[in-house]
């Protein structure tokens, strides 16, 4: 009894603070975006959306408290039994009907689960497994070439991920390992790689800028054709690069979506007020491009809030990273502050255009219940970290 008062007293209790202001926000921008709409199958919104997010909160709450309860150690001890099943479920997601176009989902009676979004747990704890046992050697050896074993556990995962096709749940998954290096490599060996990266994604970039017409040439005749990347996603990039292209088809959604932020203003339009949202102009509003309902009708004020309660959540985490017992607990939230913070970016991002839309989840506030139960389960293993933190001793 002793020991459970010590560390319920050891919880973050303004990590946890932020994020149920987070899930109460969510539900509030879920219920903006799809109230007075109609329901499936005669219309695009889903039945019981509000009701399914609240009872998905609940659960995740409670599994989050069942995270912290457990020590986080044990992970380390059985991470690629967590790796192994999660990549066999990966693989079963191709044995499963299509939905919307991807082998994405597994069927759970009315419900459905999705492998690729549990995978980034596990592949986080695999990848802090690794790091750490290197920390710990004897002679650890921070070479670039000695971090092969990060790139075998990620590729296998990616690839299947992208052959869903999932391209934004692939690009979270790179996200985090590449924030997870980091903080691993020594600062020289992370120049160089850094400026490499930059050099190649600069100068593609670059190069489609300048010469827009031969770089669609290209994507067509050599990426499309070779099956590379999907026609639909190539749009995305397109659309993203050119705002005015196909404004009645592959670009209208991000149109729309910043037609409904710019509108927003300040203070925004107002509870069920905005002409976008409670119109129902922007497809899938409550999932992908949630945030425009939430600028819409919240404005900048609104928006910033939101914003602000995710930087604190970082901010909170990355404090549990400093004083973790041991360099697994820092890598395991080093990797779960990564995943977090390029889904922020991200989704917040295709709807402003500063990045092609992806299909990423806005964490705690999308519709989805394998998201919501896995930032849960993320923010439980913090706490698990943060209850068996160092704590400093004077005599």
């Amino acid at each position: 009894m002793e020991t459970f008062r010590r560390n319920f007293r050891e919880l973050d209790f303004t990590l946890i603070g932020a994020m149920i202001l987070l899930a109460v926000y969510g539900c509030i921008a879920l219920l903006a975006t799809t109230y007075g709409k109609p329901t499936a199958p005669n219309g695009p919104v889903p039945p019981h959306v509000l009701s399914k997010q609240i009872m998905f909160e609940v659960v995740g709450f409670i599994l989050m408290l069942a995270m912290a309860a457990v020590d986080y150690r044990v992970l380390r001890k059985y991470r690629w039994w967590i790796y192994g099943v999660v990549l066999l479920l990966l693989v079963a997601v191709f044995a499963m009907p299509t939905v919307n176009g991807a082998h994405s989902w597994i069927p759970l009676g009315s419900l459905t689960f999705e492998p690729s979004e549990f995978m980034k747990l596990a592949l986080i704890i695999v990848i802090a497994g690794f790091m750490a046992d290197n920390d710990e050697s004897e002679f650890p050896d921070y070479r670039l070439r000695k971090t092969w074993p990060i790139w075998v556990v990620f590729i296998v995962p990616f690839a299947l991920i992208y052959k869903e096709p999932a391209l934004g749940q692939a690009l979270v998954v790179f996200a985090i390992v590449m924030t997870m290096l980091v903080v691993y490599l020594k600062r020289s060996y992370f120049i160089i790689f850094t400026i490499i990266t930059l050099l190649v994604v600069g100068g593609i970039t670059l190069v489609a800028v300048q010469y827009p017409h031969q770089a669609v040439d290209f994507l067509n005749n050599v990426v499309i054709k070779h099956h590379i990347i999907r026609k639909f996603q190539l749009m995305r990039i397109l659309t993203w690069l050119d705002p005015t292209l196909a404004l009645n088809k592959e670009g209208y959604s991000v149109h729309q979506t910043q037609m409904a932020i710019g509108s927003g203003q300040i203070f925004g339009e107002g509870l069920f007020n905005g002409i976008e949202t409670s119109g129902g102009w922007i497809p899938n509003q409550w999932t992908d491009y949630i945030f425009s309902g939430i600028g819409e009708e919240f404005g900048f004020v609104g928006s910033s809030l939101l914003i602000l309660l995710f930087l604190v959540i970082f901010y909170r985490m990355t404090r549990i990273a400093g004083t973790s017992r041991d360099a697994f607990g820092t890598y395991l939230i080093i990797g779960l502050v990564g995943m977090f913070a390029f889904q922020v970016f991200e989704n917040i991002g295709m709807d402003m255009y500063m990045s092609p839309a992806t299909g990423i989840a806005l964490p705690f506030v999308t519709y989805g219940g394998s998201s919501l139960l896995l930032n849960y389960m993320a923010i439980g293993l913090a706490l698990s970290v943060c209850v068996r933190r160092k704590r400093l001793r004077f005599s």
